[in-house]
């Protein structure tokens, strides 16, 4: 098994036998590289402590009540956790247990886990696999399998439900018939379970190659109309057939699968305004600008960072721009700048969309945008004001004051928008000039 060479060396240096569990053993019996190395055993931390004063490792304490070290030396950093057994508090939502035991039974330990393909633990210093339960099978046979009563596992810790649906996204697993009963059965819990918890798995599932079964396996679960009724909300809206081949729902599933990593969560949204407007309206005409307020109001809901929440409510406003692909060269260039910030997302988010209908390969509309844009970059066309080749102090010498200045600077970049104006210091301020003579015939400068 591969792993960094640090291991070896600590394994000798420690107290007891020493394992690797988790994400790193299921992903080599898979055949797959991973960087996930967490550490298990019978080991308490003052042991380990103990054990490796004064030696090449550094040991801090991560989470003493539950027996976590982070252990980093030799170049190398890992997470330990003593085996333990675990209690939790009903329908807290909190994760972390309440009761916790440590022991030196690696049957106990593998049974406080999720899923048996998760309960597999490699023995460091005899260089070989323990599956207490059987996990490999679950792993070649590509299953989530609880490791307990699937009612008991999930009634813990609700959040393990929405792990299911990662571990579907991420790894093409498929749960066993019991899980996923049991999952849907308890959909509920989610919503015992903080914002912040739940935000961080939605941003795991979307990144999974297999986010599309991911997704429809959560909206099968209710997980969908637990976390986001917004979305749920468009299962089974029609699209015109010459433009899509899906409902609403499935085309954002799969505008999520074509998008790029740094977009999913617009790609996801991008048409969540749709049901409002059908509702509202009896068409869909204005989704984007439904939909960026439902986007708002989701992301504030997950407790984003309000740039994450700023970026998304622009792409989904702006995602539909130039629906005809006729909007003049001027046009293209206001709209270029208006959003410089998020201009290659929106491009990209553009191309999904299209990608996302099952019909086209790509977009005319993000070609325009993206010519466009590469355009003003040759042409060195400013975006801002502040790319003008004057400022504001120059325009105040000409005699504007106050909110006048920026108002003529606003003037002059449209005009270099537009292409009647080079953006060249003397060029800019012939024009500013002629503008202080036009103002000065109709009020005091």
């Amino acid at each position: 098994m591969n792993y960094p060479s640090a291991l070896d060396i600590l394994a000798k240096a420690f107290p007891s036998d020493l394992y690797l569990v988790g994400g790193a053993v299921r992903d080599y019996v898979r055949g797959v590289e991973t960087g996930d190395f967490d550490l298990a055993g019978a080991a308490k931390p003052d042991e380990i402590k103990s054990a490796l004063r004064g030696g090449a490792f550094k040991v801090c304490d991560s989470s003493p009540k539950l027996g976590t070290l982070i252990i980093s030396g030799e170049g190398a950093r890992f997470e330990y956790t003593t085996f333990r057994t675990d209690s939790y508090p009903e329908g807290s939502g909190v994760h972390k247990p309440d009761g916790v035991v440590f022991t030196d039974d690696i049957q106990l330990d593998c049974r406080r886990r999720d899923f048996c393909c998760n309960a597999v633990y490699y023995d460091v210093k005899r260089g070989k696999i323990v599956d207490p339960l059987g996990g490999i099978g679950d792993i070649e046979r590509r299953t989530l399998r609880t490791t307990r009563s699937a009612t008991e596992v999930f009634c813990e810790d609700g959040l393990r439900i929405m792990r299911l649906v990662r571990f579907v996204s991420a790894l093409g697993f498929s749960p066993d018939a019991e899980a996923e009963s049991a999952a849907r059965a308890l959909a509920d819990r989610l919503k015992d379970v903080s914002a912040e918890r739940i935000r961080d798995e939605l941003d795991k599932i979307l990144q999974g190659k297999n986010v599309v079964n991911a997704l429809e396996l959560a909206h099968s679960l209710g997980v969908l109309g637990m976390i986001l009724p917004e979305l749920a909300a468009n299962d089974g809206l029609a699209q015109p057939a010459k433009c899509h081949s899906y409902d609403v729902l499935r085309h954002s599933f799969h505008t999520v699968e074509a998008a790029r990593e740094d977009i999913k969560l617009a790609a996801l949204l991008h048409d969540v305004g749709k049901a409002e407007a059908w509702k509202k309206d009896g068409n869909m005409h204005n989704h984007a600008e439904y939909g960026a307020a439902t986007a708002g109001e989701i992301t504030r809901r997950l407790k984003y960072p309000n740039a994450v929440i700023a970026e998304t409510e622009t792409l989904v406003r702006e995602h539909m721009y130039d629906i005809n692909a006729d909007a003049r060269e001027s046009r293209l260039r206001r709209f270029v700048a208006r959003n410089h910030k998020v201009i290659d997302k929106l491009i990209a988010l553009v191309r999904a969309d299209s990608k996302g209908t099952g019909l086209f390969d790509d977009s005319p509309r993000a070609d325009r945008f993206q010519s466009a844009l590469d355009a003003m970059i040759k042409k060195k066309i400013p975006f801002t004001a502040r790319q003008l080749a004057v400022n504001g102090n120059d325009i105040k010498k000409l005699g504007f004051k106050g909110e006048k200045i920026g108002e003529v600077l606003q003037e002059l970049l449209t005009g270099c928008l537009d292409g009647n104006l080079g953006n060249d210091r003397e060029t800019l301020l012939a024009a500013a000039a002629k503008l202080a003579g036009r103002t000065s015939k109709k009020e005091d400068l």
